[in-house]
Formats: C-alpha cells, sequence, structure tokens
C-alpha cells in the first residue's frame, strides 16, 4: 500500500510538473507569434496602424480576463471564508444579511462541505455511465464523444439563505426560497474527434424555490417536491482547450446566452423538475399546475435617458429599445432611433406561474449594430404587489444610471372557469387591440392504434427491401400563429408523451386547435384533427378530458388531450384560488391523507363492500366506485376491475363500465394492490403480481404490462431477493420474455412491455405461464423459483384492456389456471 501511494504521489507530481510547463510554452509561441506578425507588418510595409488596432485588442481581452478572475477569486474566498471576506469586501453579501426574513442555513452548508466529495464521486459515476452514452447515441457525429476529465473541485454550493414563506399560502404545501452561491474550482473536460474543450470555474448565482406539497397524514408527510429557479440564475465559467477561442467579448456574451437559455429550459419557470414522493399523487398536477394568472406588461416610453452615442456623426442621444423578461420569457420592443424620450406603447403578456418572489425586469439598452449594445439602466417590480394591487401605472427610476425615468404599465388578471367573463370582455373590447381574453391548457396525453409506415430498411433514398414499422411519432399543437412541437417517441404506434402547452387565446368563439401527428422517420403525416374551441367553452368547467378521433390516420387511431379554457378577469373569486386536487378524490380520507388503495377498492362510496362481479346495470354512482377484482382460490376466476369516466370516451360512443383512459392506467398501475383476500400476501403467502393484458388487431400481438409485484417470499440470506419474471405463451415456447432483474427488493417495479405474436382466433386457446425467479449465481444455495402463475386466456375479451392483479402461487402449485370470468 505504500508503494501505490508513493507511486500515486509520484503520478501527481509529474502531472503538476507537466501541467506548469505547459502555460510556459503556450506562452513562448504567443509571444513568437507577435514578433512574428510585427515582422510581416514590417515586411509587407502595412500601416503601423493595424499594430495600434491589435494592441488595443488585445489590452481589452486582458482587462475583461482579469476582471473576471477577479470576480472568480473574490466568490471563491467566500464559499471557503464568508465572514472574514465580508468584513474586508461589503459588495456582494449573501441575502440573510439584506432581508431580514431570510434565515442562514450554516448547519446545512456545513453538511453539504462534509458530504460534497461522495456528491461528486456520484456525478462523475453519472456522467460516464449514462450522460456520456445518451450523448454518443443522440447522433452520429458525436459518436465519439467521451468525458476525458470530471472535477467538481473542492468547493462545494452554499446556501446564501433561506426563506419560509408563512403567508399566503395554503395549509396543504410548503414553499421554500433558497439563495444559491456556487463559487466552484471544477474542472469538466470532454473530447470529440479528437479536438478537446472543457470548462472550468463555474459561478452559478440565483435564488432556488423549492415546494414541498401536498401535505400529508403518513411519511414521508408530503406527497412531492418540486425544484425551480424562480429567475434566470447569474452564470459565469471560463473555457479551456478549443473552446476558449470563444472567450472573446462578442463571442463570449453570446455563449453565456445560450447556456442561460438552455438553463431556463430545464428549470427557469414555468419549467421545473418533480419529484413524486407517495404512488397516489397525480403527477401531472404536480408537474403542471394551473399558473396564478397573466401579466400584462405595457411598456409606454422612457425619458431623460443618457445620451449613448455621442461621436463625429452622431447627435448626443440614443437608439433605445426595451427588453422585457420574466422567468424564461423574454420579450423586446422595437428601436426608436436617434432620442432620448422614446415612446414605445408596446404591450406583452406573460404567464404567471407563481407570483410570490417572481420578477419583472426591464433592461433598456441602446442599439449599436456591430458591437455590443450599450446599457441605459433597468427596473426590476415584483409582481406579487401588482398582483396584491391589481394594477400599477408609474413612472419608474432607471437603476445603474445616472438618470432616466421608465413610464410602465402593469395590470393583473385572475384565472376563472366562468364563461361569461368572456363574453363581457368581448363585448368591451371594441378599441380593436388584440389583447387575450383567456388561456388554453393543453395536456398532450397520448395516442393510440397509429398507423404503420412503409419504410426502407436501407435508407429513405436507397433501393432495398420494404416493411412496415411502428412509426416514430410526434406532434405539432398550434393555435393560430403560436405552434408547440412535442418530442418524438421512437417505434410505437401507442406513444405517451405527457406534455403541457399554454396559449393565450384572443377569441375563443372563432379560434381552432390544431393537431398533427407526424412520423419523424419518413415525414409523413400519421393523422390530425382540428377542435373549435368553442366546444371547450360550452363543455363543464371549460374542461375537455377525452379521446378525440384522428382523421386521415387509421379506423381505430386516436389522440388523448385534456383542454381547460380560463377566462382573464382582474376581479379576484373564491373559485379563481381554489387548490387543485393532487390527490384523487377516491383515494383521500377525511383528514386529507392518502387513503389505502386496497380499502378504496374494496368498498363502495357507501361504505360496503362490493360484489366479485359487476352488477349488470351500474348507475352512475356506482360507476365511479371501482370494483374489486376478486380472485377465487377454488375457482381460479379473475373479475376485472372497473373505471369509468365519461371524459375518456370518444365522441360519439357511449360510455360502458369497463372502458377507461391510458391515463387511469397507467395512474393505477402504480398504486398499492387491490389484495381479493384480508391477507395482503396473497392467498397463497407469495405475494402478488399487477399485470395489463390487451391485444393489438392491428398487429395481431398479445400486449402484456408487467407493472409490479408485492410482499414476494425472501430467498437470500439478508431477507431479500433479486427477482425477475419470466412468460412463455403455452403451448409455443419457442417465444420467452423476460423482465430485468431489480436488486434486493421484494416489491419490485419493472413496468415492461413484452408482445406475443398470435392471431386472434389461437389467443382463446392459449395460456399465460409466468415465473418470478430470483437472480442467483450457479453455487447459491438460495432459493431460485420464488413463485408461478398460469393464466387461461380462454374468456379473455379482446376488445378491452384489462389490468388485474394475481395471487402468486408456489413452485408445487398443481390447481387450474387462472380464468376470466366468461360473463364479463
Amino acid at each position: 500500500m505504500p508503494d501505490d501511494k508513493k507511486t500515486a504521489v509520484a503520478k501527481k507530481k509529474a502531472a503538476g510538473d507537466e501541467t506548469r510547463l505547459l502555460p510556459i510554452i503556450l506562452r513562448y509561441f504567443k509571444l513568437a507569434g507577435v514578433a512574428l506578425a510585427v515582422y510581416g507588418f514590417g515586411y509587407t510595409q502595412f500601416s503601423p496602424s493595424w499594430i495600434l488596432l491589435g494592441l488595443l485588442a488585445y489590452v481589452w481581452k486582458e482587462k475583461i480576463t482579469q476582471r473576471k478572475h477577479l470576480q472568480i477569486k473574490i466568490q471563491q474566498q467566500i464559499a471557503k471564508d464568508e465572514e472574514s471576506t465580508i468584513l474586508a469586501r461589503v459588495e456582494d453579501l449573501p441575502s440573510w444579511v439584506h432581508f431580514p426574513d431570510v434565515e442562514r442555513a450554516e448547519w446545512f452548508n456545513k453538511i453539504l462541505d462534509q458530504i460534497w466529495p461522495f456528491i461528486g464521486d456520484y456525478v462523475k459515476k453519472l456522467l460516464l455511465d449514462s450522460i456520456q452514452e445518451k450523448i454518443q447515441q443522440s447522433h452520429s457525429t458525436v459518436g465519439s464523444f467521451r468525458f476525458t476529465q470530471i472535477d467538481l473541485g473542492d468547493i462545494p454550493p452554499r446556501i446564501g439563505g433561506v426563506k419560509v414563506y408563512t403567508e399566503n399560502v395554503r395549509r396543504d404545501e410548503i414553499y421554500l426560497d433558497l439563495d444559491i452561491i456556487y463559487s466552484s474550482d471544477s474542472f469538466i473536460e470532454v473530447k470529440v474527434k479528437g479536438i478537446t474543450a472543457g470548462i472550468k470555474d463555474l459561478q452559478l448565482r440565483g435564488t432556488l424555490r423549492v415546494i414541498f406539497k401536498p401535505l400529508i397524514g403518513q411519511i414521508p408527510l408530503f406527497g412531492g417536491m418540486s425544484f425551480f429557479f424562480i429567475n434566470t440564475p447569474d452564470i459565469d465559467f471560463n473555457l479551456t482547450g478549443l473552446a476558449n477561442s470563444l472567450d472573446l467579448p462578442g463571442l463570449s456574451d453570446m455563449l453565456d446566452t445560450i447556456i442561460a437559455e438552455q438553463i431556463s429550459n430545464i428549470m427557469v419557470l414555468p419549467n421545473r423538475i418533480v419529484v413524486p414522493m407517495v404512488q397516489d399523487v397525480n403527477l401531472m398536477r404536480l408537474r403542471y399546475p394551473q399558473p396564478d394568472g397573466v401579466l400584462r406588461v405595457h411598456v409606454l416610453g422612457a425619458k431623460d435617458l443618457i445620451k449613448a452615442d455621442i461621436g463625429f456623426a452622431k447627435k448626443g442621444k440614443s437608439d433605445p429599445y426595451a427588453v422585457v423578461k420574466v422567468g424564461a420569457k423574454k420579450f423586446k420592443t422595437k428601436v426608436i432611433n436617434n432620442t432620448v424620450h422614446p415612446e414605445w406603447n408596446a404591450v406583452f403578456e406573460a404567464i404567471i406561474d407563481i407570483k410570490d418572489g417572481q420578477y419583472v425586469d426591464v433592461e433598456l439598452k441602446d442599439e449599436d449594430p456591430g458591437s455590443k449594445d450599450d446599457d441605459l439602466g433597468c427596473v426590476n417590480i415584483p409582481i406579487s404587489s401588482v398582483a396584491k394591487e391589481g394594477e400599477k401605472d408609474n413612472w419608474l427610476p432607471l437603476e445603474d444610471v445616472k438618470q432616466g425615468l421608465l413610464h410602465i404599465k402593469l395590470v393583473w388578471n385572475y384565472l376563472s372557469k366562468d364563461p361569461s367573463i368572456l363574453d363581457h370582455h368581448m363585448e368591451n373590447n371594441t378599441d380593436g387591440t388584440e389583447l387575450s381574453s383567456s388561456l388554453l391548457m393543453v395536456n398532450l396525453d397520448s395516442a393510440r392504434e397509429l398507423p404503420y409506415q412503409c419504410w426502407n430498411q436501407f435508407g429513405l433514398f436507397k433501393r432495398g427491401k420494404k416493411q412496415m414499422a411502428e412509426p416514430c411519432a410526434y406532434c405539432i399543437v398550434s393555435v393560430g400563429q403560436m405552434k408547440e412541437e412535442s418530442a418524438v417517441k421512437m417505434n410505437t404506434d401507442s406513444p405517451i408523451w405527457e406534455e403541457n402547452y399554454r396559449y393565450l387565446v384572443h377569441d375563443p368563439n372563432i379560434q381552432v386547435i390544431d393537431v398533427q401527428v407526424m412520423d419523424k422517420k419518413t415525414g409523413k403525416s400519421l393523422g390530425d384533427m382540428n377542435l373549435p374551441l368553442k366546444s371547450v367553452l360550452r363543455a363543464p368547467d371549460m374542461t375537455l378530458d377525452q379521446y378525440f378521433s384522428l382523421k386521415n390516420s387509421g379506423a381505430s387511431s386516436q389522440i388523448h388531450m385534456r383542454l381547460a379554457l380560463r377566462a382573464l378577469t382582474t376581479e379576484k373569486s373564491k373559485e379563481s384560488t381554489e387548490p387543485e386536487q393532487l390527490i384523487t378524490p377516491s383515494e383521500v380520507n377525511k383528514d386529507g391523507t392518502p387513503v389505502d388503495s386496497a380499502t378504496a377498492a374494496a368498498t363502495t362510496p357507501s361504505g360496503a363492500p362490493t360484489q366479485a362481479a359487476p352488477a349488470p346495470a351500474a348507475t352512475p354512482k356506482d360507476q365511479k366506485a371501482a370494483s374489486t377484482p376478486a380472485a377465487s382460490k377454488d375457482t381460479g376466476k379473475i373479475v376485472p376491475e372497473t373505471v369509468s369516466s365519461d371524459q375518456s370516451i370518444p365522441p360519439g360512443k357511449t360510455a360502458t363500465p369497463q372502458q377507461r383512459t391510458d391515463t387511469d392506467l397507467r395512474q393505477r398501475k402504480a398504486t398499492t394492490p387491490t389484495p381479493a383476500a384480508p391477507n395482503p400476501k396473497g392467498a397463497y403467502e407469495h405475494g402478488r403480481m399487477n399485470l395489463t393484458l390487451r391485444y393489438s388487431s392491428q398487429r395481431k400481438n398479445l400486449v402484456v404490462v408487467v407493472h409490479k409485484c408485492v410482499h414476494l417470499i425472501a430467498c437470500d440470506d439478508d431477507n431479500l431477493a433479486d427477482p425477475y419474471v419470466k412468460m412463455y405463451l403455452l403451448p409455443d415456447k419457442s417465444t420467452r420474455h423476460k423482465t430485468k432483474i431489480v436488486k434486493n427488493n421484494l416489491n419490485p417495479i419493472f413496468d415492461e412491455t413484452f408482445e406475443f405474436e398470435v392471431n386472434p382466433g389461437d389467443v382463446k386457446n392459449r395460456t399465460l405461464d409466468i415465473t418470478i425467479r430470483n437472480d442467483t449465481s450457479m453455487f447459491s444455495g438460495n432459493k431460485r423459483t420464488m413463485g408461478t402463475m398460469a393464466i387461461d386466456l380462454t374468456n379473455l375479451d379482446l376488445t378491452k384492456t384489462t389490468t388485474e392483479w394475481f395471487d402468486v402461487r408456489p413452485e408445487d402449485y398443481e390447481g387450474k389456471p387462472y380464468s376470466f370470468s366468461s360473463d364479463v
């Protein structure tokens, strides 16, 4: 071991010597290049002015570089020793110094400092094992991409202050604002096709909001967590390698803007990162909550601006324009030339997800084509104050400049479900302005039974054998001139997007939403649909949640969307501020805690136990209760649980008790099991398994989705197991499907889909044979088979999707297979 340490020290010393030698060599070649350039200018008899111009550019770059290095050094000193650095320099105080309601979090900073090396190891492993592979597979041009060096440094991020909101928040949520200060000595280097580039000394400063909601009466006491930056954080960094050529005054500003926009697309409102903590939480409502309102910004004009254009051909004026930033959104007015008293009269509308803590940032700039635009001042206005007053119309002094005033008017609009507000708005809007009257929220959920596409296996433009293949579908959703494009879902005829879009609508009585489903491989349309927004306007609560049939597509092709229209109003009402239901009412106790799915599904609304088979004629009230899928130990018959939702029925069709949406299936598959007997471990004490079965008539395949298992038996010495599922469609044993292995878990979640090729007429003669096995080594004495199960498909309804819980049977069980009730 001592020899290994000496070798490591020697290697580190050699690497340090090489690192110190490299700057000397680079400086020598730079000076030699300058001398050669001076000689070349004299030899070619160029004017000495060129040398002076180059010298000025070099001095300018060096001055900016020194200033940046100084800022980085100061931030790093603050991160290491906050108190002494602040006493020496009082310009960069943390937020707890400025605001009395912000508290220090030194205890957390000490914990973070202790675990930072382990976080660095985790991030390095994540980048090498996951991110690197995804980047390599994203495009053929970056197939050689790899991380050559990853070092997060010794300086961890700091929490400059914590603010906990106690006012204007509901009882079932907690809001935290964290002042994040990250002045790192990190260094990350990548290599692509022999080209090396890197980034070091990353600096980040911003307010990160953390939301815990909804609060529940069981561990971990909250249903989910949300993370996002309220406003775009300040970012700075240094480039290394070939990327250092971009570190010039013009190019570096452009690069900073690009990186800031990419971060905004991930973590600045309205974008957020959501982590569910319990299974029954409505993840879509948590990820895409209803906004607080819409802010209307009138940038009217300015006066007494500073004269930025002074020169031989200038008249001592400016060419001003305004940039308005709200979260990740940015708006820009037109440029007014040669004036210090501009009048823009521009109107912008911004959707505000959270009004508390967010600001409207207005920056005035002087346009200088060919160079960086000059700053004419800025204004920051808290949105919460506008929402509280309803409207602000003021001349505000500009900050960071000697003089100048900005005339701005801000109007706050609440969201309402009352359609009469829209009629009142259209009647009063007689001045011809294109102001919005409502907000349309579109949740693009999924599609099903999309048509297969004819694809050339050797490429689109080469000759070769053509074959039918599953599409790579994406959607283009547009309302008027506003257009959004979804992600591409590869090789599936039933894509699941779960994306959210918002559109500000002028007149929902005449406007239409258009949806185009496209195939990425061929560029051809897979179907389309258009819906007049007045259909949403007339729906209950101005909300439609259903499947829509696609035109110019397959006979059964449909797309599932949730469309919600909300009227804009300056009047605050009770329903405009009521909380959203994050946990479904059937899964909430009187005290607001999630009820166990076993109890919820085993009782009707009146509290009485459900029967094994559904009644032939169910009332609407009874249809809202989920029937218990009873599994009889003697008969082995399974009755599918039913969920009825009128909102999930395609237009023009009647609802049946067994009909359900794909969203219901995905939400139900994550719930706790509904036991057939009082014992949650199943009738055989071997646990339970959740499956979905359906038949795809288009592909002629039996689709089996293995969701999860619960309460499996322990097989290893540590009272755990490494389970996986193996399946056959008997009597054919030529096709075997196998799930992934879940390590050290008796409640594994698989969520994997498998397909068996079988004709419709043969499905009734097949039996699905399932074995749950424990992954062990060849010489291990641990138990290998955890349980078995056989499902007779004789009475399976091929026109429906069935999701069931099955009791896992012991390996030596010799009874009849499970079968579906023939009266379903």
